[in-house]
């Protein structure tokens, strides 16, 4: 199940990228930023700036889900079934349906597609989420696929999933990134739904397979930034071989439009985003430990990697 496929990305991997997202996802993160991401099924998602309040998604819904709110034509989620007929009718884009099954030759060729960027720009295809690991057949399939045909392939992780399953994809994967949110388990689950001790193992594992892997912390002030949690992260991966590079991406708060398309609340709605000088600390605090082991810290401004020592 894909969600979504983004073109022409200058982040998430080198060069020019084609980012492929998943859909499905075991964690729940408080701060998730595509929360269209999560559940493994299709959704309805809700755009009501585009609403005419028309009402022929209301006429259409056998179980009477929708009312005029606001003067917008709303869904009572409680209601809906997910027969998406709403979204049949919908000609303004109002109501539209996330979530789509695709097979590995139809994946592969929109992401041939790009082929000729690739050739000029370098780059490839990278898989998100949701949660990649977690359609372990399905990303062996396509990255042995683009492996076949010379494109570079990276995948975005949670880390979350069976290894004996998904280890099968890591021979066709060229890089990942791979996120640590916190140290401590209990409160990896408070912020996300699940203990990290599947994580973390997964990630001592996959960090034997010679592929290059950068770990990737989201810093939510008041959650996960404090210098305890970052040191210990670091000191963690001053362990790992192949592992290279630890990212800090400060929090933000873009994504927190869509949990009202979903009808779902958003809960860090007074949180604000880490300050540059909070971000720079915590990088230093994280090169002073990894230095020694010949590893770094950054942060990215602008497109541009910020290493501070």
């Amino acid at each position: 199940m894909i969600f979504n496929i983004q073109k022409c990305s200058v982040h998430d991997g080198n060069g020019l990228r084609t980012l492929v997202f998943f859909k499905g996802c075991p964690l729940r993160c408080l701060w998730c930023a595509n929360p269209e991401s999560q559940a493994y099924g299709r959704e309805i998602t809700e755009i009501p700036r585009k609403c005419i309040a028309c009402d022929a998604c209301q006429k259409a819904c056998p179980e009477s889900a929708i009312s005029l709110v606001n003067g917008e034509m709303r869904i009572d989620r409680s209601l809906c079934k997910k027969c998406f007929k709403c979204t049949e009718v919908c000609y303004a884009g109002s109501k539209e349906i996330v979530g789509e099954e695709m097979d590995v030759e139809t994946l592969f060729h929109e992401i041939n597609k790009d082929r000729l960027f690739y050739k000029q720009f370098g780059g490839g295809v990278t898989f998100s989420g949701g949660e990649p690991l977690t359609q372990p057949s399905f990303l062996a399939a396509i990255a042995k696929k683009c492996r076949e045909h010379k494109i570079n392939t990276t995948v975005e992780t949670c880390g979350y999933g069976n290894y004996e399953e998904f280890s099968k994809a890591l021979p066709y994967i060229d890089s990942m990134f791979i996120d640590v949110k916190h140290m401590d388990a209990e409160v990896h689950k408070r912020l996300t739904g699940v203990s990290n001790e599947v994580i973390l193992s997964n990630i001592r594992a996959i960090s034997t397979h010679g592929i290059p892997v950068t770990i990737r912390t989201p810093v939510i002030p008041g959650y996960n930034d404090s210098e305890k949690n970052i040191g210990a992260i670091a000191s963690f991966i001053s362990t790992l071989p192949n592992v290279q590079e630890y990212e800090l991406l400060p929090y933000h708060n873009l994504g927190a439009s869509k949990y009202a398309s979903l009808g779902l609340p958003y809960a860090l709605e007074e949180v604000k985003p880490p300050t540059d000088e909070e971000i720079i600390q915590l990088v230093k605090l994280s090169n002073h430990i990894l230095k020694p082991y010949g590893k770094q810290c950054f942060y990215t401004k602008k497109n541009k990697k910020e290493i501070v020592l």
